[in-house]
């Protein structure tokens, strides 16, 4: 037993979307759940936020089929191909991103699309010049087809001033158009925890939140984190002073002592990535630098939690001092960089696990 997971708290779920919601006023919320809902699980975290949120975004498609939702989703660029196109999925919002894939469609299909403009990020979409062009071409070549949004990404809102004056080259963009689009968005989350960008961007009338949904940022505003990863040993044991531990003898220790080994490592992406090439000088001076600079990312309590040497495949090891073999430990991890497959529990306000059948429904559900 690994004794390694992640636990889910869906009341700090619930309470950042009604924080969101409070915020965003009339705007469409769209619930960005590409990346496995950033590492926590799409089919579970879709399913309980389904009648919290207007509509769902996720990145290719076959993200899409993974939602057992009759909410639309809107394919996010650049991720969509002539393929994508003849899916079956009749609540699917396609993303057009430059004026060529317009040829891929074919005549007969019946679809939303959204168009996305480039406003500076410059990896994919359409120049604002072209807008008027491409918007032509899709209602003259494809009489089925309805343009009901458009978008941009704010890609460096940590650059205020830059930020403003791309949104206004957006809204200059989409002026002679804007009656054409029942949806315009280019909110996403760190442009919508901050009240200037949000204030400037007062002319659309959607978001698209990602990041704040999940806790990852927007603590200014009351938003959480609504999750945690724990560990408890698969073994704790003692070594004498004078004794090393683990691969490369990195750790020696300066008294007898109580060591607990931890059932993760590097295959659940916890420590050093391993590199490509065995370099034991920079293992080493890895292993000098955190005996120097503590900066704890396993925690008993409020304590922060020594690792011994370095983590290998699937194991880490701990100074286990003062820790009973017991004790829940912390573990500091990102689920957009922790492997997918960790073990994931999901719980409501009262601490009871909450069940998600092979239908996606939630236990309790009427």
């Amino acid at each position: 037993m690994k004794n390694f997971w992640c636990e889910v708290y869906l009341d700090k779920l619930y309470n950042n979307l009604k924080i969101i919601r409070e915020i965003a006023g009339d705007k469409k919320v769209i619930a960005v759940v590409k990346g496995n809902a950033y590492g926590l699980g799409i089919q579970e975290i879709s399913k309980a936020i389904e009648d919290k949120v207007d509509y769902f975004a996720v990145a290719d498609i076959e993200e899409a089929k993974l939602l057992k939702t009759e909410k639309e989703i809107l394919l996010l660029s650049p991720l969509i191909s002539k393929e994508d196109f003849s899916t079956d999925l009749k609540n699917i919002i396609f993303t057009i991103d430059n004026k060529e894939i317009i040829n891929d469609i074919p005549e007969e299909l019946e679809a939303k699309v959204h168009i996305y403009v480039d406003t500076g990020m410059n990896r994919m979409g359409v120049k604002g010049e072209e807008l008027g062009d491409v918007i032509s071409q899709i209602e003259n070549k494809l009489p089925n087809v309805k343009i009901e949004g458009v978008y941009t990404h704010l890609h460096h809102t940590s650059n205020v001033k830059y930020t403003l004056k791309q949104i206004d080259k957006f809204k200059s963009y989409i002026e002679p158009y804007k009656n054409k689009f029942k949806m315009i968005h280019c909110l996403n989350s760190s442009g919508f925890i901050n009240d200037e960008i949000r204030t400037a961007c007062d002319f659309t009338n959607a978001i698209r939140a990602g990041n704040i949904i999940y806790g990852y940022d927007g603590m200014g505003k009351g938003l959480t984190r609504i999750y945690n990863y724990y560990s408890k040993p698969v073994n704790v044991c003692e070594v004498k002073k004078g004794e090393t531990v683990g691969y490369g003898c990195l750790f020696k220790a300066k008294k007898t002592m109580k060591i607990g080994i931890l059932g993760f490592g590097n295959i659940e992406h916890f420590g050093f990535s391993k590199d490509l090439r065995k370099n034991i000088f920079i293992d080493v001076l890895k292993a000098a630098y955190n005996s120097i600079k503590f900066r704890p990312v396993i925690f008993a309590g409020n304590r922060g939690i020594r690792v011994l040497g370095r983590s290998n495949m699937n194991i880490t090891i701990v100074d286990m001092a003062g820790i009973s073999k017991d004790e829940l430990l912390r573990v500091e991890i990102s689920p957009i960089l922790a492997d997918s497959r960790i073990k994931k529990i999901y719980y409501n306000e009262n601490k009871e696990e909450v069940f998600f059948d092979g239908n996606i429904s939630l236990a309790g559900d009427e």
